[in-house]
């Protein structure tokens, strides 16, 4: 038994394997969180302003898998802090937080965008626009970098974080509920009158069931923690408590590594784009 540096008390068995699921993990998620940057780039004339949240979505992603995670597999492994770890560990706070905080205010930008695409077809163009959007995810990675700061400079708890996360998800799950009802009401009339024809608002729809099932990943990812805070008690059990928040910091990892795997299976768009990536590297490579 040993001391990480994330001070939980550790078998050897323990910190193995802890550290095996952080390196896969952090291999495919910064593998498929490339290939969405490298898709979005190659993309150019097809790109919308959904491909921009997606971007700044895998942003915050690829910083957990590419980042966060070997700085987890590092403090999973070196002892105890100490003082020569002491900058490390605040920037894997920072870097940590900020992601997570950056990744639930884009889950709320995006079903923001699906709202007005599908509540407001015909001011959609006007409203969302490359400036608005662009101005969208600047205020998002502020206030994601302003919570990792005050988090690694312990001005706030990670309390106040976790609160920030979950009154994101609850109005994300919210608004999906109004996009849902909404778009079954309006269907009909979009249809008839809409310019574009049934064909556009079947491509809306899609990819509003596309966001869905991010969104959904996503709360499927964090409900354990917050199951987890109701029914362990922090004094009680504080060596379960911390050997626990180890494998839910995990599962929110996996969260940021699945992600791009969903945009493949469910978008042809970014199926096609990232075929043809995979095979320009396999022709460089051979060559």
């Amino acid at each position: 038994m040993y001391q990480s540096q994330t001070g939980v008390l550790l078998t050897q068995n323990e910190a193995i394997i802890l550290s095996v699921v952080c390196a896969v993990v952090s291999a495919i998620g910064t593998l498929g969180n490339s290939l969405v940057f490298l898709a979005v780039y190659n993309l150019k004339n097809h790109r919308k302003m959904p491909d921009l949240f997606i971007t700044s979505l895998a942003s915050s992603d690829i910083s957990v898998c590419a980042l966060f995670l070997p700085m987890m597999i590092f403090s999973l492994n070196h002892g105890a802090r100490t003082d020569h770890y002491v900058i490390f560990y605040a920037a894997k706070r920072f870097l940590g937080h900020a992601s997570m905080v950056a990744s639930a205010t884009n889950m709320f930008a995006v079903t923001v965008d699906r709202v007005i695409a599908i509540r407001f077809p015909f001011k959609y163009v006007n409203v969302m626009t490359t400036r608005n959007t662009l101005a969208g995810i600047v205020v998002i990675w502020l206030v994601a970098l302003t919570f990792g700061t005050l988090h690694a400079g312990d001005f706030i708890s990670r309390f106040y974080v976790s609160m920030y996360n979950l009154s994101m998800l609850f109005t994300t799950l919210i608004m999906y509920i109004y996009i849902f009802f909404a778009a079954k009401r309006q269907e009909l009339n979009i249809v008839q009158n809409m310019p574009v024809g049934p064909d556009a608002v079947a491509a809306e729809k899609k990819v509003a069931k596309t966001i869905f099932i991010v969104v959904g990943t996503y709360t499927l990812c964090w409900a354990p923690l917050f199951l987890f805070l109701a029914i362990v008690h922090p004094l009680r059990n504080p060596l379960l408590l911390r050997k626990g928040f180890l494998w839910i910091k995990i599962l929110l990892a996996i969260n940021s590594a699945v992600n791009p795997y969903i945009y493949c299976i469910r978008s042809e768009k970014y199926r096609i784009a990232f075929c043809k990536i995979l095979r320009i590297q396999r022709n460089n490579n051979g060559q």
